[in-house]
């Protein structure tokens, strides 16, 4: 989660060869992404490429339809069977966008318009199980779509006017003809690329030379946007495909807390460590000894993530923080702060604690009795809240559960058994 909406906005490019370039957005005209960009990932025989507003990337190639955090491999390609979530129908789309709830539209290439939810399942039909039909026929006549980030839905026509209208809502819903005209007549020189970006701002990228404006969104068919928008660079249609996304990948971790007051023990069991039988059944004196052991358990735990982040290849995902557990005496989980762990964040964890006692043993004459050493296991969960420094160095929050055990209240019973 960032504190602002323009925090963690990337640009994400892919050249004609299938080189993924992903960085910031540029600030001035002499800001070169090129050369700040890092290359991540190839992405070979897209046919089509979309952001999910949570930052999930979705790439039509062929028939199929493919699902996944965006690249970070340099070198390496992208679309591989375990991400495929459609199949069989995709290239029947012509254009894929999402509506900053959420919700997918897809035009097709006859011309229809359709909507649902973002596909996850590769074995259920999106378009003819899912989605709804919302547009007939005029909807392969536009060269660009895109929402703002309140749900207007813009449209370029082929006479090059701009258009925005709330999105329609059934095939008989005349949107072109209810729809706004907020720019008039060049619009279609600035199709290459055009988005917003979450501050309400639109960037665009001219056809024939690639500038890219960024500048407040024309409000009626008057407005010059151009005019009055940044250049901030050129030769950006040197990429086959441009768009925005969010910097959803950790590289390191900044802070960590532990929400121990919402903690939750789901179950607790009794474990034995150690026992002992002390038989003095053929002995008319009394029998000493002493019952003693020193065992060490191992815990395992691991973090789980609620926040759609991943975490970059190679980054150490460790930080130091105190320990949970539930003292002897104590019934609610607490953090131990005076003794920290080294915590690894992306994979298990492994801890050891150390149980011992030493009791002291009589056993009468003709008797035999039986030393038994338990301790209580309880399974824990405890969400956590962290501050993380991401690829493009902006900071987000992001949250989690931690899934662990914690093993206290060491008892000793001693009782008499049959010899």
């Amino acid at each position: 989660m960032y504190r602002h909406k323009q925090e963690g906005i990337v640009l994400f490019t892919v050249s004609d060869d299938g080189t993924v370039r992903i960085g910031r957005p540029p600030k001035n005209y002499l800001d070169s992404y090129y050369d700040r960009a890092i290359t991540a990932g190839k992405l070979s025989h897209a046919d089509h490429v979309a952001f999910h507003p949570g930052g999930d990337m979705y790439v039509i190639s062929g028939s199929n339809l493919y699902q996944g955090s965006m690249p970070s491999e340099q070198g390496k390609s992208w679309i591989s069977p375990d991400r495929q979530v459609g199949k069989g129908e995709w290239n029947r789309y012509k254009f894929l966008l999402f509506h900053p709830n959420g919700d997918l539209y897809a035009v097709t290439k006859s011309g229809h318009l359709y909507k649902g939810p973002a596909p996850n399942n590769e074995n259920i039909s999106w378009g003819y199980e899912q989605a709804t039909k919302i547009g007939d026929r005029i909807w392969n006549d536009f060269s660009a779509y895109f929402f703002d980030p309140e749900g207007m839905l813009y449209v370029v026509t082929p006479s090059g006017d701009l258009r925005k209208r709330s999105p329609p809502t059934s095939a008989s819903d005349d949107w072109l003809g209810t729809s706004s005209i907020v720019g008039q007549g060049s619009w279609k020189d600035y199709t290459h690329f055009i988005r917003f970006t979450p501050d309400g701002y639109l960037w665009c990228v001219e056809n024939s030379n690639g500038y890219i404006y960024r500048g407040l969104p024309p409000a009626n068919r008057g407005s010059r946007y151009v005019d009055k928008a940044e250049k901030l660079g050129c030769h950006y249609h040197q990429f086959h495909f441009t768009n925005f996304t969010r910097d959803k990948t950790i590289k390191s971790i900044l802070g960590f807390d532990f929400l121990i007051d919402s903690a939750k023990t789901l179950s607790q069991s009794i474990e034995v460590v150690e026992k002992q039988v002390y038989n003095n059944a053929r002995s008319t004196t009394p029998l000493k000894s002493t019952f003693s052991f020193n065992k060490t358990i191992k815990e395992v735990s691991e973090f789980t993530h609620e926040h759609g982040f991943t975490v970059a290849v190679g980054a150490e995902m460790t930080f130091t923080a105190g320990i949970p557990f539930i003292g002897d005496t104590e019934t609610k989980v607490s953090l131990n702060r005076s003794t920290t762990h080294n915590w690894k964040f992306s994979s298990t964890n492994e801890r050891e604690v150390s149980f011992s006692a030493a009791t002291e043993v009589e056993v009468e004459g003709g008797k035999a009795v039986r030393l038994e050493a338990t301790i209580r296991k309880a399974e824990i969960n405890i969400p956590y809240r962290a501050t993380v420094r991401t690829l493009f160095g902006y900071e987000a929050t992001v949250s989690g559960t931690w899934n662990g055990v914690s093993h206290f209240d060491l008892v000793v019973k001693q009782e008499d058994v049959t010899p």
